[in-house]
């Protein structure tokens, strides 16, 4: 009796927990940004954070500015939830055009993803 009363616990326990767990596992994109010489960065952290699918934004490296003024880059590290259904590059391709659309950002290249560098079709993933 105690050893089916154990069993069935075992039982729901997993179908509760399989309700709470994620399906696919987030994907760790570090991405090349190009911002405007006017772009903030903590505000454009800030607006990579609340896209869709974007669970961790943080900043990978030093901020390099131009002396003469120029633009930023800013090396960024991106954890999202990856859509069922698309394939890797869909994936990347659309959070990279989402940080593109944000203000200040002219040009979001695609360093590597899960921490391997990434390529499509022979050529960088540049946005």
């Amino acid at each position: 009796m105690e050893n089916t009363e154990k069993e069935f616990r075992n039982l729901v326990g997993s179908l509760c927990e399989a309700d709470f767990r994620l399906k696919v596992a987030l994907s760790k994109t570090t991405l090349r940004l190009i911002l405007h010489p006017d772009g903030h960065v903590p505000d454009t952290l800030t607006r990579i954070r609340v896209l869709e699918g974007v669970s961790v934004v943080g900043q990978g490296d030093k901020v390099v500015r131009s002396s003469r003024g120029g633009n930023s880059i800013l090396i960024a590290y991106v954890k999202f939830l990856p859509e069922n259904g698309m394939t890797n590059y869909d994936n990347i391709y659309k959070l990279c055009k989402s940080i593109k659309k944000l203000p200040g950002v002219e040009i979001v290249k695609v360093l590597s993803v899960n921490s391997k560098k990434v390529v499509h079709n022979g050529k960088p993933i540049v946005v």
